[in-house]
């Protein structure tokens, strides 16, 4: 996980502000723990300002397993997503049952629940994977991505898991431990062992940006130019 290239822009902390100004944003993934990893900071800080936040998970995360063990799978998967979600600031969380692994083949459906939550919670922000820049290009993302912009042509969009930031959210050691707790509570996805060859890697990028903005740690989102 390298740190990002990308500097600031001048007017970071004014861009910053206009997130925590909103009063109801919807997070986007393609799988349980997609957001978390990329801007549970981002999220914890909203919610204690207040802000309405909903997470919308396009699989259950099955990972094409056949049935029993998918569905066994996509249970734990469920409720350790429910559980970050608490962790988080009991964030509201709704789960779409496309198949994982398959979501590209399911674009134009997702895109419009999207619409439809959109039509239904009218959210100020929309918080989605990179289409353009993706930092992480399973398929199953980039699929996510493709669908919010299928949806949102009229909505205010921020995207996470990018590789051409322009915008940090500083925070420091006690979001951190939030944000570290909400990853671990997807248990199936950072077990021990797993978890000690991430950790140091998403630690070195989450310090390495928090240093251009003079903070302990940061998350990097995109803003596109039309905002």
């Amino acid at each position: 996980m390298p740190v990002s290239l990308n500097a600031p822009l001048p007017n970071n902390d004014a861009l910053r502000e206009k997130l925590f100004s909103a009063k109801r944003v919807l997070f986007i993934g393609a799988h349980p723990d997609d957001i978390e990893f990329y801007c549970a900071g981002l999220v914890y800080l909203l919610r204690m300002q207040g802000v309405e936040v909903t997470f919308a998970i396009a699989t259950r995360g099955g990972k094409g397993y056949i049935r029993p063990a998918r569905t066994l799978l996509e249970a734990m998967r469920t409720r350790d997503q429910l559980h970050s979600a608490e962790i988080l600031g009991s964030v509201d969380v709704i789960f779409h049952n496309y198949p994982d692994k398959a979501l590209p083949d399911h674009i134009q459906p997702f895109a419009s629940d999207i619409k439809a939550l959109i039509s239904d919670l009218k959210p100020d922000i929309i918080f989605s994977w990179d289409p353009d820049f993706i930092y992480n290009p399973h398929p199953d993302h980039q699929a996510a991505a493709d669908a919010v912009r299928l949806a949102c042509e009229d909505c205010q969009v921020c995207y996470y898991g990018t590789r051409e930031p322009n915008l940090w959210i500083g925070f420091g050691s006690d979001i951190l431990r939030i944000k570290l707790r909400s990853i671990r509570a997807h248990r199936t996805e950072t077990p021990w062992f797993y978890w000690r060859l991430i950790k140091n890697p998403l630690m070195e990028r989450l310090v390495g940006e928090g240093a251009k903005v003079g903070e302990d740690y940061a998350e990097i989102l995109r803003i596109p130019e039309c905002w």
